[in-house]
């Protein structure tokens, strides 16, 4: 790589604070540097998790180099720096770092990304804050995983491969995911996905998700369910003994769009867990939010959110917060 390239990037991406986007194109090489700027605040019960404040800085690159005219390499890596517990004291995590080849037969990827069932997911995990959503089960980023992704017209299908990396012979990481969407002319997106693990030999885990979404005019409309058998380890007796746990959850998400500025939303999330020993159930997740969002132009942006909470003794809360994008 020239060091003309190498000056651009490496400064943006250790950056501090969010700049203006840079694009490097040359002999079949690209970098292309994007961010994100958060500051929110949750208000509401002090013993809420999402009371107080929550703000973070997020630099990424995506990376992509000509191999032929059928091949390509390509690299991605986002950092994020949080604010939440103390300006005093950040938390820096990476959240992706993986490289691939694309092809006339699709794409295949390997490091720290997101598993397959994110596709799926993703149709009612759109919350306007950082505080709410995304409640449907193992359908998030992890490391060593290995991912194929191609598009047929309006279907795309990934599968996900997780390696193990655990070094207990007792337990494993190995995962295993596949998910499909289709999207329809006439607005209407279909998905479906499953996942598979053993993370010990004592019990095998698995979880199957659908979920589709419509859009009409100013209008969409989107629905998820998913069902996990021995998918959760979960606390019931506030003991931190934790025992796998049967996942049932779906989310649902209404959102009109009033103007070319502001739109608003309402979502809906239920997660209910049953010990698989003493089939106990409880509702961990029971949340009704409103929603509202104003675009200034398309970086920034101002949210806010109002959380009805039905989980037995959680208080309802309010997220306010400010995003700036390039």
């Amino acid at each position: 790589m020239k060091k003309s390239l190498l000056a651009l990037v490496l400064p943006s991406l250790f950056a501090s604070t969010v700049g203006a986007v840079e694009v490097y194109k040359d002999d079949g090489q690209s970098v292309d540097i994007y961010g994100r700027a958060y500051a929110g605040h949750g208000f509401g019960s002090e013993d809420s998790d999402e009371y107080g404040n929550d703000s973070y800085i997020r630099i990424g690159a995506k990376l992509k180099s000509d191999i032929s005219d059928s091949l390509s390499a390509f690299g991605r890596y986002e950092l994020q720096y949080d604010l939440k517990d103390s300006e005093k004291e950040p938390t820096t995590k990476t959240r992706l770092a993986y490289v691939g080849l694309d092809s006339n037969v699709g794409a295949f990827s390997f490091g720290r990304q997101y598993n397959a069932l994110t596709i799926a997911s993703d149709l009612t995990d759109v919350a306007y804050t950082n505080a709410y959503g995304g409640n449907l089960g193992n359908t998030s980023r992890d490391n060593s995983t290995l991912k194929y992704s191609n598009k047929f017209a309006g279907l795309q299908l990934d599968a996900s491969y997780r390696l193990d990396d655990n070094q207990d012979d007792t337990k494993s990481d190995e995962e295993y995911s596949l998910a499909a969407t289709y999207k329809l002319d006439f607005g209407l997106t279909l998905a479906a996905g499953f996942s598979a693990k053993s993370p010990t030999d004592d019990y095998d885990a698995s979880l199957f998700l659908v979920g589709a979404s419509y859009k009409t005019g100013p209008m969409t409309v989107a629905a998820t369910y998913s069902q996990g058998s021995e998918f959760e380890e979960y606390d019931f007796n506030g003991d931190d003994a934790k025992t796998t746990a049967d996942h049932t959850a779906y989310e649902l998400m209404v959102e009109y769009k009033i103007t070319k500025q502001l739109r608003a939303q309402v979502l809906y999330n239920k997660q209910e867990l049953e010990d698989t020993t003493t089939s106990t159930t409880t509702d961990s997740v029971d949340d009704l939010v409103f929603g509202v969002r104003y675009d200034f132009n398309k970086s920034l942006r101002t949210i806010a959110e109002y959380r009805i909470n039905g989980v037995e003794d959680k208080d309802n809360d309010f997220h306010l917060a400010a995003r700036y994008s390039f």
